[in-house]
């Protein structure tokens, strides 16, 4: 069995993508490599630089849009409520007309 080298740019571009990725077991099964492989260049490489947390626009973008899709659900929820409580008082009355 032979080993298998893996160039400088593939290491780092895979210790990127771990960064960037929330399962980085997918992220091994894609690249056809183990876990802990991933984890020893991560850790080889924090010796030589200090990796920060990528934040990219994308990132951002989504993160708004969420907080947007998260208030409008807010909003309906809570008209869906209001409307559920309406039905309730107009069934009470029985169909009868409130009219004398």
């Amino acid at each position: 069995m032979k080993k298998r080298v893996y160039s400088a740019e593939f290491k780092s571009s895979a210790v990127r993508l771990s960064y960037e990725r929330e399962n980085i077991k997918e992220l091994a099964d894609e690249l056809g490599i183990q876990v802990e492989r991933i984890y020893k260049w991560r850790s080889s490489e924090k010796t030589f630089t200090n990796p920060k947390p990528i934040i990219s626009k994308k990132t951002e973008t989504d993160s708004l849009e969420v907080k947007q899709l998260r208030k409008a659900l807010k909003e309906k929820e809570l008209e869906l409520e209001i409307l559920k409580k309406a039905v309730h008082i107009f069934s009470k009355s029985d169909g009868k007309s409130t009219n004398s």
